[in-house]
């Protein structure tokens, strides 16, 4: 199991597998240049989040396919989730990770403003 949470604890995420991503991935697009998020990418089924004082908040913008959830108390992004709830896939950001847990991972850049490719490494 691997357990994220913001800065304050308020929002506490649990991911129930076997194995860590392959990869994390740090994209370019505006807002995850902003965020400066380090995205690990699984089921939904897999992960559970826990709000404890407050609920997170979420944003969405342009065709609205994601929702960028961050803590309302410390302001970190902890996850997104896709809108259509039919999708199987959701991402965790990293960085509310034990940064040990990090540091031992792969990190692949994926251009997100431009070509929506990953730039080779």
């Amino acid at each position: 199991m691997v357990k994220a949470s913001c800065h304050c604890g308020n929002i506490e995420i649990e991911i129930e597998i076997a194995e860590q991503p392959q990869a994390l991935v740090s994209c370019n697009c505006s807002i995850c240049n902003k965020i400066g998020a380090l995205w690990g990418h699984m089921s939904p089924k897999v992960v559970s989040v826990t709000e404890k004082e407050q609920a997170s908040k979420s944003y969405s913008w342009g065709d609205k396919d994601l929702a960028f959830h961050h803590c309302t108390l410390c302001g970190c992004t902890t996850h997104y989730m896709p809108t259509d709830a039919s999708s199987d896939r959701m991402a965790v950001n990293y960085r509310m990770v034990d940064r040990n847990v990090v540091d031992a991972m792969h990190i692949k850049n994926f251009d997100g403003a431009d070509t929506w490719k990953f730039i080779s490494e």
